[in-house]
């Protein structure tokens, strides 16, 4: 029996084991860097989570399942996302199919992992008293049967990526465009250029796949022949930020957060006013520099988090301040937006071979501008990306 088969028995009988019980309380799985948690209720699953990506998963979880949900505020308990769907089930915000779909595609990932990882150890915590916040909540719980109906999903998903030679890949990693390839390097990848956005450091191989609306394997397949020729690499991402905050007993703090910071390099002050008439009032700080060189240090200070950046200015070239940008470690993962009224082909083909994340001609729309900076700096799983090109993989 092979080692996946093995881990396969191992979690269809400790799972069955809970369900036969009618157990209450926490499956615990761990190894050396993560944990993964699964609640149960009387035998019957309450919700997965996990401490690697664990907002990720509820953010892709959501968006697949029901993009138009309110996420505004979590009940404390724990696992806060069950209680969440249970509360928007019972005021009629989310269908109980909705609010279970999302409960599926979390476990699945859950499991997914702990087929591919037969090292990982489990250890069985009973609860006592276990809050579900009403009756109705007990509608969204998984059964025996479902959640074996998950776990052959995970299983299968798992053969594939064997299948395919994928397992020296981490799809918890997020796929990047490197920057620093020769232009005869580039030209014989023909990398779909429409992918380029989202190959930028923000997304997992999980989140890319989201977007796309394709399993995993056929996304990781995809991009496999880039990975293994250097074009793209692999690298480990942070979590996103928490989407709901759970109420507190104690009084709400008056700390402000702090608003984002847009740069614009550009030698005109009217573009550098035109930018703050725009995006100060939706609540982004600008600063403005009209001369690149001396600049320099100020940017490197204050690590904006956007920068919009202008091609031709006296004593600097928009391209080399990109490239120089691009190789300095506290930039490189920076958005950088190429604003300027030279918007030829060339053009941009060179403003993405130096490093530019987007490009936008003079003058620019005030609305696209906005939805630009909110796209690049409120990552939220909100753009579905299709293309022709994941369909040849889907095999």
């Amino acid at each position: 029996m092979s080692t996946t088969s093995i881990a396969y028995a191992n979690t269809a009988r400790t799972l069955t084991a809970v369900s036969q019980r009618r157990a209450t309380g926490e499956l615990t799985l761990t190894n050396d860097e993560h944990q993964w948690r699964l609640h149960f209720f009387h035998g019957r699953l309450v919700y997965a989570t996990g401490s690697l990506h664990r907002m990720r998963r509820w953010y892709r979880a959501v968006k697949h399942s029901c993009p138009d949900f309110n996420m505004s505020h979590a009940p404390s308990n724990e696992p806060w996302e069950y209680q969440l769907l249970s509360q928007s089930v019972t005021q009629n915000q989310l269908s109980v199919l909705q609010a279970q779909a999302v409960i599926k595609m979390s476990l699945e990932e859950v499991l997914f992992s702990w087929v591919s990882n037969p090292t990982l150890s489990s250890e069985w915590s009973s609860i006592q008293k276990f809050s579900l916040g009403s009756n109705s909540a007990l509608s969204l719980l998984l059964s025996s049967a479902e959640i074996e109906r998950v776990l052959r999903q995970a299983q299968e998903l798992w053969r594939h990526w064997k299948e395919l030679e994928l397992e020296a890949l981490n799809p918890y990693k997020s796929p990047i465009l490197k920057h620093s390839l020769p232009m005869d390097a580039v030209g014989t990848l023909s990398f779909p250029g429409r992918l380029i956005p989202i190959l930028d450091g923000r997304y997992t191989l999980w989140d890319v796949a989201c977007l796309a609306q394709r399993p995993v394997t056929t996304v990781t397949r995809f991009l496999l022949p880039w990975v293994q020729q250097g074009a793209i690499a692999l690298e480990e991402v942070s979590d996103l930020p928490n989407p709901v905050q759970p109420h507190q007993a104690t009084a709400p703090s008056t700390v402000q957060p702090v608003r984002p910071l847009i740069a614009c390099v550009d030698d005109s002050p009217t573009v550098g006013e035109f930018l703050s008439a725009v995006l100060e009032p939706a609540g982004y700080r600008v600063i403005k520099i009209q001369d690149p060189l001396s600049g320099i240090a100020m940017l490197c200070e204050d690590k904006p988090d956007l920068i919009f950046m202008d091609l031709i200015m006296p004593d600097a070239n928009g391209y080399d301040l990109c490239n120089f940008l691009r190789k300095t470690p506290a930039f490189q993962n920076t958005p950088i937006v190429i604003l300027t009224s030279q918007s030829s082909i060339m053009d941009r083909a060179r403003a993405k071979l130096v490093g530019a994340t987007a490009f936008m001609s003079k003058p620019p729309d005030p609305q696209a501008m906005l939805n630009l900076v909110r796209n690049y700096l409120h990552p939220a799983m909100v753009i579905p990306v299709t293309c022709k090109c994941w369909q040849e993989h889907e095999a």
